[in-house]
């Protein structure tokens, strides 16, 4: 058995905290990874099946704009954006759709580096529509129209950072179950070992806990849903 999404493994669980965990815990420790990754995608808004990994994202309504130089700008929700296999332009129920590739096979959108937009240049304007025709983004500047966009976003490699974020939440939930009593501190002989206490921190979030989505809220920003 293995987690749902392989984010993480047993093994960096492991490696964090420098324990074993015994073949008859694991399936248990699996399902604590799995509801981290679930955490995660809820934190950052990946919430299909696929999570992180290439999600497919169908018909999403996009409010985009046209710039200076008369060039579609699209904004679209789940980032970073890897491909775009169909974008149509829509105004009550006028719509129309952009052609992707010129007769060469050559993409006409661009996907900047950063992938955080979809830019369609005026220059390469090539629309099929049964109800409206466009020769121009001016057309469409200074009047609402909306973008509906099929397009594929995420990871094809989990990032580490957040491989390791999902560690710590699966250490957090790993330490509450070591820990069933909430002890604040316990002695035995000579030896001491004192936790924090999550009542002073006013959340009720663990030191893990805040560390993991400290290092989610680049990606929450990143991807739109911040």
């Amino acid at each position: 058995m293995s987690s749902t999404l392989s984010y993480a493994t047993i093994t960096d669980l492991e490696n964090l905290l420098l324990v074993s965990v015994d073949n008859s815990f694991t399936a248990q420790v699996e399902k604590w990874i799995s509801g981290a990754e679930t955490k995660v995608n809820n934190y950052l808004g990946f919430t299909t099946a696929s999570g992180l990994w290439n999600e497919q994202v169908t018909g999403e309504l996009i409010d985009s704009r046209v710039d200076g130089d008369l060039n579609l700008v699209i904004y679209p929700r789940k980032r970073p954006i890897n491909s775009v296999s169909k974008i149509e332009l829509w105004k009550g129920t006028q719509n129309m759709s952009l052609g992707l590739t010129d007769d060469s096979g050559n993409t006409r959108y661009i996907i900047p580096a950063q992938k955080n937009v979809v830019v369609y240049p005026s220059t390469e304007l090539d629309t099929s529509s049964a109800s409206y025709s466009l020769s121009s983004f001016a057309g469409v500047k200074f009047s609402r129209w909306y973008t509906k966009m099929d397009y594929i976003a995420g990871y094809t490699t989990i990032p580490l950072d957040i491989t390791e974020a999902t560690v710590l939440l699966t250490a957090d939930t790993f330490m509450r179950h070591a820990n069933k009593e909430g002890l604040v501190s316990l002695t035995q002989g000579r030896v001491s070992k004192r936790w924090q206490e999550r009542s002073l921190r006013g959340d009720g979030k663990s030191d893990l806990e805040e560390q993991a989505y400290r290092q989610l809220n680049h990606y929450k920003i990143a991807s739109g849903w911040f």
